[in-house]
């Protein structure tokens, strides 16, 4: 236990077959003819009642639930369940299949795919970033516009989307780094900062 009471797993060795057979869930998921795009979970709100018309990016609840993505979380000053906390898992087709390129971990899942997708901050679209940097090393957070970031962010936004939930916080980290090294995902990176 640590100083915070926090209990460590008895058995690693179970802790990893199960990660075995969630990666197999995220192929199944991933690969079903049903599974969302980023693009497919959100839903672009305009209103044009002022000078400069806005628009805004919201959840689709429905999409959500229709997967069986429901919150299990309360989060912020809400009173109910309103977060998912666990998983999500980036897919790109590949020779007609989908294969996992990235996964993350958050314990708002939906604002932190909103903010792959459609965030307007290299700090929130950090796979959009990164993706661009790749190709400009010379690209710094500085000098990373939403005009550089944009064409990264429409390929995210294509991306499959698969959501797992983990409540537990260690198993959380252990499933991100051992089903990065399992499934062999191409956006994951594990340096420190």
């Amino acid at each position: 236990m640590n100083f915070k009471e926090e209990v460590y797993p008895k058995n690693l060795n179970l802790l990893l077959d199960k990660t075995n057979d969630i990666s197999s869930n995220i192929i199944k998921k991933l690969n079903h003819i049903e599974c969302p795009s980023i693009a497919d979970l959100y839903i672009e709100l305009h209103k044009t009642c002022g000078a400069k018309p806005e628009y805004s990016i919201t959840r689709d609840k429905k999409a959500y639930n229709e997967l069986g993505y429901v919150p299990n979380i309360e989060s912020g000053k809400s009173k109910s369940l309103n977060e998912f906390k666990g998983l999500y898992v980036f897919g790109e087709e590949v020779h007609n299949e989908i294969i996992p390129v990235y996964i993350g971990i958050s314990r708002t899942a939906y604002r932190r795919l909103r903010q792959h997708g459609f965030g307007k901050l290299h700090n929130e679209s950090t796979l959009a970033y990164l993706m661009a940097k790749n190709e400009n090393e010379e690209l710094t957070r500085a000098s990373s516009s939403n005009s550089i970031l944009e064409p990264k962010k429409e390929i995210l936004r294509n991306f499959k989307v698969a959501l797992y939930p983990v409540l537990n916080d260690y198993e959380l980290y252990f499933y991100e780094v051992a089903l990065a090294g399992i499934l062999k995902t191409k956006w994951n990176t594990f340096r420190t900062h």
